[in-house]
C-alpha cells in the first residue's frame, strides 16, 4: 500500500509541475529565412543558444522544409572559426554605406552580396571579429542584395543585439546624404559635398563706337588649368580657349569686334571632370554677362552655371 501510494503521489505531483520549455533555433537560423534589414536604424535581438550552422544553405528551405543545392554555410573570418548563426538581409535603394554592430558576447560578423535570380551567394563583402567593440564598416551599392550573418566566436553564445545604420549616398560621391549638402549633386568634402565653384575674375576694356563698342581688350583671371573659356558677343561671333595652365586667359580674337546697342558680350568658364583631385567631379562653371547701350556697357551680371546640365542658375 505504501509503494502504491508512493506511485500515486508521484503521478500527481507530474501532472501539477510545470511543462518543461523545449528550446529552438531562432527564427532566421536559416540562410533562406533571413529576416530583412528593413529602416535606416536597424535593430533586433536574437537568442542563439540554439542556434545552428547549415552544411547545405539551401536546407532547410524558408518554410522549414527539406531542400538542398546550397553550399556550405562559412565559419571562418580571417582565421577565428564561428558557429551559431543568424541571417539578416538587406537591400538597399541607393550607394552608401553600412555600419554594424553585434554585442553580448564574441560575435562576429560577415557580409555577402547574394544573386536574386539564384540566391546563391556571389562573394564576402567583408567580414570582422570585433564587432562587440567596434563597428564593421561596408560600402554597398544601389539596387543589390546583402546578407548580413551573426555568430559567435569559438563557440560563444547566448543573447545577441544587433544594430545596423544604413547611410545613403545618392550622388556616389563618397560623401554620405547626411553630411552632404548637394546630395544629388557629385561633389567632394572640402565643398560640403557639392562641387567647387569656379571663381573666375573677367576684365573688360572697350572704345565707344556710335550707339555701341568696340573691345579692345578680354581677359579672365583666376582660371584653373584645363578649364574651357568661352566669349561671345551679340553679332560678332565668339572665341573658346583651353586653359594650359592655372593663371589667366586671353581672349585676343575678340579684340576690335563691335558690339551694337542692345547687344551684350558674356564669358563663360566652365570645367569638365578631371577624374581626380579637386575637379574630378567636375565644377560650378561661372557666366558673366554685360549689356551694351548707348555706347556703354552696362552693369555686370554674374551666374552660376549648373555642372551637369550648364544653365544658368543663382550662386550658392
Amino acid at each position: 500500500m505504501r509503494h502504491l501510494s508512493a506511485i500515486v503521489l508521484a503521478a500527481a505531483a507530474l501532472l501539477l509541475a510545470p511543462a518543461a520549455v523545449v528550446a529552438a533555433p531562432p527564427v532566421n537560423d536559416a540562410y533562406l529565412a533571413s529576416l530583412p534589414v528593413d529602416n535606416a536604424e536597424f535593430t533586433a535581438t536574437a537568442d542563439t543558444t540554439e542556434a545552428t550552422t547549415q552544411p547545405d544553405l539551401f536546407n532547410p528551405s524558408r518554410s522549414g522544409q527539406p531542400l538542398g543545392g546550397g553550399a556550405p554555410e562559412t565559419t571562418n573570418c580571417k582565421g577565428t572559426a564561428f558557429d551559431k548563426t543568424v541571417w539578416y538581409d538587406l537591400a538597399p535603394q541607393a550607394d552608401g554605406g553600412v555600419a554594424i554592430r553585434a554585442t553580448g558576447f564574441a560575435t562576429v560578423v560577415a557580409v555577402y552580396e547574394w544573386s536574386e535570380a539564384t540566391s546563391q551567394i556571389r562573394r564576402m563583402v567583408d567580414c570582422s571579429t570585433t564587432t562587440s567593440a567596434d563597428d564593421l564598416i561596408v560600402d554597398v551599392r544601389a539596387r543589390r542584395n546583402y546578407t548580413i550573418q551573426v555568430g559567435g566566436a569559438g563557440g560563444a553564445f547566448g543573447l545577441m543585439s544587433l544594430k545596423v545604420d544604413y547611410f545613403p549616398d545618392r550622388d556616389r560621391d563618397g560623401e554620405f546624404d547626411a553630411l552632404d549638402s548637394c546630395p544629388t549633386v557629385p561633389g567632394i568634402a572640402r565643398f560640403d559635398g557639392c562641387p567647387p565653384e569656379l571663381r573666375a575674375v573677367p576684365s573688360i576694356n572697350y572704345d565707344r563706337v556710335g550707339g555701341g563698342i568696340r573691345i579692345t581688350r578680354l581677359v579672365v583671371d583666376r582660371v584653373p588649368k584645363g578649364a574651357k573659356v568661352v566669349a561671345r558677343c551679340s553679332g560678332c561671333g565668339s572665341q573658346t580657349v583651353t586653359a594650359r595652365r592655372q593663371g589667366r586667359v586671353t581672349l585676343s580674337r575678340m579684340i576690335g569686334r563691335a558690339v551694337g546697342s542692345g547687344g551684350a558680350v558674356e564669358v563663360r568658364v566652365t570645367m569638365g571632370r578631371t577624374g581626380s583631385g579637386t575637379y574630378r567631379f567636375g565644377a560650378t562653371g561661372s557666366s558673366f554677362t554685360w549689356p551694351v547701350a548707348n555706347g556703354r556697357l552696362g552693369t555686370r551680371v554674374a551666374r552660376c552655371l549648373n555642372v551637369r546640365t550648364g544653365r544658368k542658375e543663382r550662386c550658392r
